[in-house]
C-alpha cells in the first residue's frame, strides 16, 4: 500500500486541490480504495469532501491521534473516496503531543490497521513544519511538493527538504521525495522560467525533480470545492484533470 504526502509550510500553494483530485480520479478512474487523512486545522479536504465537521466533532483526526477512539469508527464516506476528518483543534497539536514519547509515529501507528482495506491513502498535511507535518512524514512511503511558480512559495523549501532528510535519515528510510508540483501554474514566460530553473536546482540538490507536469489555474475549481462537489465531474475543470492524470504517470505507484 501506498501513503503519499502532500507537504509544503505554505498556505494558497494547491495541497488540498491535489489530495483531492488525485483520490476522486484515483477512486472513480482507476478503481482504488483511497483513504484521505485531513490533517491541516483549516479541515478544507474534510469540507470539499462534503462531510459535516459537527458530526465529527470528537471522532476524527484527533481523537484518533490521541487514541481515543479505534481508526474504524473515525472515517466518513464520500463519493469516491473515504477520509478521516479533520478538527479545527489541530491547531494546537505541538501542545497537545508535547510529552508524547515517539509522537512522530502516532499516525503511523494509528492507520496500520487499515492497511488492508485501502490501496492508496493521501495525507493533506498543514503550511507548516509542526508535529503534525512530522507524523505524516513518518507515515507516508511517499511525499509529492506542490509549489507556487513565486520565489516566495520557494523560500521555505529548505527548511523542508531539511526536515525530510530528517525523517528519512531517523525514523522511515523508505521515505521517497517524489517531486516538487507546480500549480496555479500561468506559464508567464520569464518570470515562471526563472523560478522552474531555480526549482529544478534545490531539485536536484536533494536528489529529486520537479514533475514535467504543470497544473493550470481554474476559477472553477474553486468553485466546485466551495459547492462541495466532485472536481472530476464539475464543468469546465478537464483540463486541470488532465493535468492530474499526468502527474500520476510520473508517480510510480505500487
Amino acid at each position: 500500500m501506498e501513503i503519499i504526502s502532500v507537504n509544503i509550510q505554505k498556505g494558497g500553494c494547491g495541497k488540498t486541490t491535489t489530495c483531492q483530485v488525485l483520490a476522486e480520479i484515483l477512486g472513480k478512474e482507476f478503481d482504488k480504495n483511497v483513504l484521505c487523512v485531513d490533517m491541516d486545522p483549516q479541515c478544507n479536504l474534510t469540507a470539499a469532501a462534503g462531510i459535516n465537521l459537527l458530526e465529527y466533532q470528537e471522532k476524527n483526526l484527533l481523537g484518533l491521534l490521541k487514541e481515543e477512539y479505534p481508526i474504524q469508527d473515525c472515517i466518513a464516506e464520500s463519493e469516491y473516496y473515504d477520509i478521516i476528518p479533520g478538527s479545527l483543534n489541530l491547531t494546537d497539536a505541538d501542545t497537545i503531543f508535547n510529552n508524547v514519547i515517539s509522537k512522530e509515529t502516532l499516525l503511523k501507528d494509528a492507520l496500520a490497521p487499515a492497511a488492508s482495506a485501502y490501496d492508496i491513502i493521501i495525507i493533506d498535511t498543514p503550511p507548516s513544519l509542526n508535529v503534525l507535518a512530522s507524523m505524516a512524514l513518518t507515515a507516508c512511503t511517499k511525499v509529492i511538493i506542490p509549489c507556487l511558480a513565486d520565489y516566495f512559495a520557494m523560500m521555505g523549501l529548505n527548511q523542508l527538504f531539511g526536515r525530510i532528510s530528517q525523517i528519512k535519515k531517523k525514523l522511515n528510510p523508505d521515505l521517497s521525495l517524489e517531486g516538487i508540483l507546480l500549480v496555479k501554474y500561468g506559464g508567464r514566460a520569464n518570470l515562471d522560467k526563472a523560478v522552474v530553473d531555480g526549482l529544478d536546482d534545490m531539485a536536484k540538490r536533494m536528489e529529486t525533480k520537479v514533475f514535467n507536469t504543470k497544473v493550470r489555474e481554474r476559477v472553477k475549481l474553486r468553485e466546485a470545492q466551495s459547492q462541495q462537489q466532485s472536481v472530476i465531474d464539475y464543468p469546465d475543470t478537464k483540463d486541470v484533470v488532465a493535468d492530474y492524470r499526468e502527474l500520476l504517470k510520473e508517480i510510480e505507484l505500487k
